[in-house]
């Protein structure tokens, strides 16, 4: 790939060094929404040879979009978007991935100096618009000949050093004087021979940047060069412990991870984002167990707990952590952002998780004495687990709803599909009532927010290219009704199964007990019902629709029909599922009194 050095204006030649500059460093796909004064990074990007590019209407959706590619791709991703409230509208996005752990590269335009604080139109202070949401904010002065291309490389590559290489979004802000597009001069400008030459001047002192294809300043950061003493690991491991695995990267080797649990002899506990939900040495329905006098009394029996991955869907059981007397918690994590929310950890071990746990395993290549100890300890556990499973499935609904969805959807997923779990109570009922092994799983749980959901789902299919089902409930779809046009792009099977309860139905699960008028307040200002089917929004973006509204065994047939239809497919599929307000929590709530009575 050749770079090239003929450019009209200054606004050019930043614009397409910096684009050049982030795809050495690993940029592969940015994610444009229209607007003027950002011309001369749009131009950058659409004249690279090797950048993909993604264009939308809406700055919100775009960022969450962005961040479902930087998911699945495991890559970071750059945005671009003109000056004002288009920055703003990337806020939400930029909080999730910095609460996930998702890299981003956020490039705004911006007005130059002399038109901020001055009325100018479209001016806003965008300098460390994101405060504490980002690892780096890198803002760029106006385009200028007298400061030196290899500042500008140099300024770039320790910003993303400092965050999307751990991790981390990194915000780039680019003042722009016009000329913003490139097929016009500067005012100022010479005759073109002299132009020429002043760009080769310029270009000189990159040179051996502009002949290469390594970034101008390579990083090389460490990664967790030592682990614990073995003998602080032994001491550790023995005893009564439980591992209790979080949110994992999605190429996680789960077999490390169950293999440690046998080796220790310890409970494994696994989380619906931990990409072995279900596996088949994990304690099954372990939320409800922790809900039930026996599951409660063995859960209170443990000393030590090994937590990999943070960021748990089960409150009882973030609760039960974040409270408990532990001898010591440990936890495993990429990130070395807090994630106590107890704070209780003695011991955190940040890094790769794989590699991590292999050592740890290696580690524990003399503890293979305590398979009788883990009879005793581990087999009670998931015994009751199983008990809880089989109580489940005699109380598996014959109609199709909430609880039928949660516990039955993994079944249906084709072979080599990914899930993504909205947030609120679709999440929440896969997490209860769900037993089977889901090992490809996405979700927006760093922030949890109801916003961007099928943007980032249709982020995670253009970066994955496997079929896609999209669990989401009402409130978060008519949320994000304009990324529809992002899901009807996939070309691929995406389809979404819509659980249409007429509101907010997780607020009857955190409103109940409210009596009296309280209870017209708890319908009336958090359920929020609308009254609304998407029947009308799939028309108008040109998405295949179905809809079951209907209660009895046939609704749980016609869904399998419609799902495998969908599913076999490409493009994108709404299956609507009508239930009736409020079913899902009083679902949950049969289901915790069940557990109780174990």
């Amino acid at each position: 790939m050749t770079f090239k050095t003929d450019y009209a204006n200054i606004n050019g030649i930043w614009s397409s060094v910096l684009i050049e500059e982030l795809w050495r460093l690993g940029v592969r796909h940015c994610c444009i929404a229209p607007g003027s004064r950002s011309a001369p990074l749009t131009f950058a990007v659409a004249e690279h040879d090797g950048m993909k590019r993604h264009v939308h209407f809406d700055e919100r959706g775009l960022g969450f979009f962005a961040l479902g590619l930087a998911k699945a791709t495991g890559e970071p991703v750059a945005l671009i978007t003109t000056s004002g409230t288009a920055v703003a509208n990337l806020f939400p996005a930029i909080i999730e991935a910095h609460q996930s752990g998702i890299p981003l590269v956020v490039i705004t335009a911006d007005r130059p100096p002399e038109l901020i604080d001055c009325g100018a139109n479209q001016a806003i202070n965008q300098l460390g618009i994101f405060g504490a949401y980002t690892g780096a904010a890198l803002d760029l002065p106006t385009p200028d000949r007298s400061i030196s291309l290899r500042w500008l490389l140099g300024s770039v590559d320790q910003a993303f050093a400092r965050s999307c290489a751990r991790g981390l979004p990194l915000h780039i802000n680019c003042m722009f004087r016009e000329p913003l597009y490139p097929f016009q001069k500067e005012h100022s400008r010479q005759p073109e021979e002299t132009a020429l030459l002043e760009n080769n001047v310029y270009f000189s002192n990159i040179e051996k940047w502009i002949a290469s294809q390594k970034p101008y300043t390579e990083y090389f950061l460490p990664e967790l060069t030592r682990l614990p003493e073995v003998e602080q690991w032994q001491n550790f491991a023995d005893g009564k412990g439980l591992i209790v695995v979080g949110r994992v990267p999605l190429n996680a080797d789960v077999k490390v991870i169950a293999e440690l649990s046998e080796r220790l002899g310890w409970p494994l506990i696994t989380d619906v984002q931990s990409q072995m939900h279900g596996h088949p040495a994990a304690v099954k329905h372990a939320d409800l167990l922790l809900a039930s006098k026996t599951g409660e009394s063995l859960f209170k029996q443990t000393e030590r707990v090994l937590q990999i991955g943070g960021y748990l869907t089960s409150k009882r059981l973030d609760q039960f952590i974040g409270s408990h007397h532990w001898e010591a918690y440990w936890m495993v994590d990429p990130a070395p952002r807090r994630v106590d929310t107890g704070q209780r950890q003695s011991v955190r071990l940040v890094g790769d998780v794989d590699t991590i746990c292999r050592q740890l395993l290696q580690r524990s290549e003399d503890l293979s004495s305590r398979q009788r100890f883990q009879q005793q300890w581990a087999l009670p556990f998931c015994n009751q687990g199983e008990k809880l499973a089989q109580q489940l499935d005699e109380y598996l609904p014959t109609e199709l709803n909430e609880q039928w969805l949660g516990a039955s959807l993994g079944e249906l997923l084709p072979s080599g599909s990914s899930l993504f779990l909205g947030n609120s109570l679709p999440i929440r009922m896969v997490e209860i009532f769900s037993k089977q092994h889901l090992c490809r799983v996405y979700t927006n749980r760093g922030v949890s927010g109801i916003d961007g959901l099928m943007a980032t789902t249709a982020g995670c299919v253009e970066g994955d290219q496997r079929p896609m089902v999209l669990l989401i409930g009402d409130i978060s779809f008519l949320h994000d009704l304009n990324s529809l046009q992002l899901a009807k792009q996939s070309k691929v099977p995406l389809v979404i199964v819509l659980i249409n309860n007429d509101g907010g139905g997780i607020f009857y699960v955190t409103t109940k007990g409210c009596t009296g008028d309280n209870v017209q307040v708890a319908h009336d200002y958090f359920v929020t019902p609308h009254g609304l089917s998407a029947q009308h929004a799939a028309e108008l973006f040109g998405i295949d629709y179905f809809s079951i509204d209907q209660c009895g065994p046939e609704s749980i047939d016609e869904f399998k029909t419609e799902f495998s239809q969908a599913c076999s497919k490409a493009g994108c599929t709404i299956i609507e599922v009508m239930t009736p307000s409020g079913q899902g929590a009083k679902s949950i709530e049969q289901a915790v009194a069940m557990a109780r009575e174990l």
